[in-house]
């Protein structure tokens, strides 16, 4: 037999498994990403977990870490406290002056170069 001849069987082979297997393949390699996503996401969610398991241990067993937290989340305060609530500046909002600014000093257009 000659050279080409056998290559031509050998791609034919290669070509049948491809058909025949090249589906399977694509769809094992995509449920192998999908199962290191999953494995990853497991990860998180067992220490999102634990860090929750944590945190109702630490609001059981330690009363001024519990009262803070109410505090800060809930809005909640003693019977002999007042609360003052104040409104947060806006990164936008310029604070008044005080007093009258000092006056600025205006340039008039005669005294500009012109051409």
């Amino acid at each position: 037999m000659d050279p080409k001849r056998y290559f031509l069987i050998g791609a034919a082979f290669a070509g049948a498994v491809l058909f025949l297997y090249g589906p399977g393949l694509v769809r094992w390699a995509e449920l192998k990403i999908q199962k290191i996503q999953l494995e990853e996401e497991i990860a998180r969610l067992r220490a999102e977990n634990q860090r929750l398991l944590t945190e109702v241990r630490r609001l059981r067993e330690d009363p001024q870490y519990a009262e803070s937290v109410a505090r800060k989340q809930m809005n909640l305060a003693r019977p002999d406290e007042t609360v003052i609530k104040l409104k947060k500046a806006s990164p936008t909002a310029q604070p008044k002056p005080t007093s009258k600014p000092a006056p600025s000093k205006q340039v008039s257009a005669s005294s500009s170069t012109q051409r």
